[in-house]
């Protein structure tokens, strides 16, 4: 699953936005628990702003350093595939891009 900051800061007037995003997490550890007598792992990946065309067409322009590359969090989706563990939610921000 992914899903976006907005499940840690609410923002106005995006109120179902975020209470969605919020609802990710909690739908993913609890599909984790109920899903792991049957092997089947959840997990979901958090990136902060990325650079998408979606983005784009709803936000315009922004500064290219500002924004995540999609590779970077395909690379790290990836990385929680092969990982094996559920029920966990990865946060992917610049800051944390290189130590990974």
């Amino acid at each position: 699953m992914l899903h976006s900051r907005g499940v840690k800061i609410a923002y106005i007037p995006y109120a179902l936005y975020s209470s969605a995003k919020a609802a990710i997490v909690n739908l993913t550890q609890a599909l984790a628990d109920e899903w792991i007598v049957d092997n089947v792992k959840v997990n979901c990946i958090n990136p902060e702003r990325t650079a998408t065309p979606m983005r784009v067409n709803n936000f315009g322009v922004e500064p290219a350093d500002s924004l995540l590359d999609p590779k970077e969090v395909a690379i790290k989706s990836l990385k929680v595939l092969a990982m094996g563990g559920t029920g966990s939610v990865i946060d992917v921000r610049k800051d944390n891009i290189k130590a990974s």
